[in-house]
């Protein structure tokens, strides 16, 4: 047997394992609702948010959901808890009954969201905020069209300088002070001192990409994907970024790695691709359903992706996610301060 069939055969047995794993079931939901974020504090207590204030719980890992009393009627876009007690959620209004309010606005929990209280960014206007993000000291920034940018500071959000005026999607921290931020345009912007600059990225591939979300798994290591199946790769903590070939073409929303190695993109049409190779080679998990997915991410060793129509996916058979104190936490820790 020669070289080239035994590497052929190895590839393509690595494949089909790879493609064996994802193992994505549907769970049944009580709404209908189109569900844009998820997120846990531990193995057990999560959340799930999404249009007409939808907004469920679980306490058991996500076996069952249970739906909450809308405390708003607007949609919420996300979640996001820095401890245990503190969350934010990103609401946005509708568009035709908004009077003089902005479209988008915050709303926030020091209980760990048995109680929320809303909060407006000053100076918002008509702009859209798209992504609140925060650094491993609980310093947060929110982004959106024309390249807007905020800062959290002592309690309240200010105008920060912006660093383009093309639409901002997506942003994440590794640390206390690196991360990134991406959006239309092929905008990739990284910082180095916790968010005081941003600077413009190399990238290597397509410079007009239109990136949806970036993940680090920790300082050095993180992907960026976007419209038309882009997936970018940095190794360099953001300063610079590299195309890789997702063999697919449907937009993508959001990314997650389990490591270095292992990760998953999700997007149009119920679309998960699973990588075992940092991104090399993307395969296509079985779905078996066809609506937008927004959001995944893996708490210990099961998964889970939310999307249109009340979709809830989970994945039972993934691998336990590595500890890493730069990684997005997932289990969170009461701040002390």
């Amino acid at each position: 047997m020669t070289r080239l069939r035994k590497i052929g055969i190895v590839l393509l047995c690595l494949l089909c394992w790879q493609a064996g794993r994802g193992e994505w079931t549907k769970q049944s939901t009580n709404t209908l609702a189109w569900l844009h974020d998820i997120y846990f504090f531990n193995e057990n207590k999560g959340f799930i948010a999404g249009s007409g204030g939808t907004f469920l719980e679980t306490t058991d890992g996500g076996k069952t959901w249970t739906k909450r009393k809308n405390f708003t009627d607007d949609n919420i876009r996300q979640i996001y808890f820095s401890d245990e007690y503190t969350g934010w959620l990103l609401c946005e209004r509708d568009v035709f009954n908004r009077g003089q309010n902005s479209i988008s606005y915050l709303m926030k929990t020091t209980d760990g969201g048995a109680s929320w209280e809303k909060t407006e960014i000053g100076d918002l206007g008509r702009t859209r905020i798209t992504r609140i993000f925060f650094n491993q000291k609980g310093k947060g920034f929110a982004v959106g069209e024309t390249g807007a940018l905020f800062e959290l500071n002592d309690g309240g959000w200010e105008k920060s300088p912006w660093p383009v005026r093309y639409k901002l999607l997506g942003g994440a921290f590794s640390d206390d002070t690196h991360g990134a931020i991406v959006g239309a345009g092929g905008s990739v912007y990284f910082t180095e001192d916790a968010g005081n600059t941003w600077n413009a990225a190399n990238l290597f591939g397509d410079k007009t990409a239109r990136l949806n979300a970036v993940f680090f798994f920790n300082r050095q290591n993180g992907w960026a994907v976007g419209a038309g199946g882009k997936v970018f790769q940095t190794w360099s903590a953001g300063k610079t970024w590299r195309e890789q070939n997702s063999r697919v073409t449907a937009d993508l929303f959001d990314v997650f790695f389990a490591n270095t190695a292992e990760g998953w993109a999700v997007g149009d049409e119920g679309l998960i691709l699973h990588t075992q190779t940092g991104g090399n080679v993307w395969v296509v998990d079985e779905t078996k359903v066809k609506h937008k997915l927004e959001k995944i991410l893996f708490v210990g060793k099961k998964g889970f992706a939310v999307g249109f129509g009340g979709t809830i996916l989970v994945n039972g058979a993934a691998a336990p996610v590595k500890s890493d104190p730069a990684d997005k936490p997932q289990l969170l820790k009461r701040n002390k301060n």
